[in-house]
């Protein structure tokens, strides 16, 4: 755990203690599983805890009807957990006032802010978060394949898909209330676990985070298949940097990439 995990609780309690928040969601210990705690008084805060083993992403539960009715609240943020909270804010699912961030990483507790003043500190210290060196080995390869062997390759990836939804439940960016995949009338996908089904299920959620996706992982972590979805997701991200010059979760006036456009947006793609 962090060094100063104390920080991280007394700021928490003081919150509380202070009535500026009604919960604190964070994380907490659970055998050699780092589970969501929801914090609601002060004298609860020593079950807070954070280190690398925090991986979910919070941001998720503030879709959540029983959250939400919890707010104002407060969330322990690691930078890719701010990200989210930036685009939750560029989309209207939260807004100033009703989330505040204890920020933390590996290194540290780096205060109580404000969403403003999350905005300022991912700009100014996680303005480009490295993704993992094997991550980009893997699609260095993928990239050198024929389309015709990439197909067979994502095929293969997506072929034990049970479609559980699991990512999608883990992902902040999947607020809708109820998913395309849901819809029978008329039915746009197929709803079973088979391979033409299951192709378009992952491409379609992956082409919905485009520009929106902050590749912290809980989707991937959160498959019981272990279906490489980090190089779909990171794939897409550079892509729309390149494209659009956009980096997901850092503006909180963000416009979305899909469903905006500029009257210099490249046009290549018109024949």
């Amino acid at each position: 755990m962090v060094a100063n995990i104390n920080e991280i609780q007394s700021a928490a309690a003081a919150l509380l203690n202070e009535g500026k928040v009604k919960l604190v969601l964070g994380y907490r210990v659970r055998g050699n599983d780092r589970v969501p705690a929801f914090v609601t008084q002060a004298d609860q805060v020593g079950c807070l805890a954070y280190d690398s083993a925090c991986t979910q992403n919070l941001a998720a539960y503030l879709r959540k009807g029983e959250v939400r009715s919890r707010m104002p609240l407060a969330v322990v943020a690691r930078p890719e957990v701010m990200r989210s909270l930036m685009l939750l804010t560029a989309e209207s699912q939260i807004a100033e006032g009703q989330v505040t961030v204890l920020a933390v990483d590996e290194q540290g507790f780096h205060g109580v802010l404000d969403l403003a003043g999350t905005a300022k500190l991912l700009n100014e210290q996680y303005a480009r978060i490295a993704p993992d060196s094997s991550l980009m080995e893997q699609l260095a390869k993928i990239e050198a394949m024929t389309p015709q062997e990439r197909s067979a390759f994502w095929s293969e990836q997506f072929e034990p898909c049970t479609r559980c939804y699991a990512c999608r439940a883990a992902c902040p960016g999947c607020f809708c209330e109820r998913c395309i995949v849901e819809m029978n009338t008329p039915q746009w996908i197929s709803t079973a676990a088979e391979s033409h089904g299951n192709f378009a299920w992952h491409m379609i959620r992956a082409f919905h985070q485009a520009g929106r996706c902050v590749e912290c992982g809980a989707c991937q972590d959160a498959c019981p298949q272990g279906i490489p979805l980090m190089l779909l997701n990171h794939f897409i991200a550079r892509e729309v940097e390149r494209e659009f010059d956009a980096r997901n979760g850092y503006d909180p006036q963000a416009e979305p990439v899909i469903g905006s456009w500029k009257q210099d947006d490249k046009q290549e793609y018109i024949r």
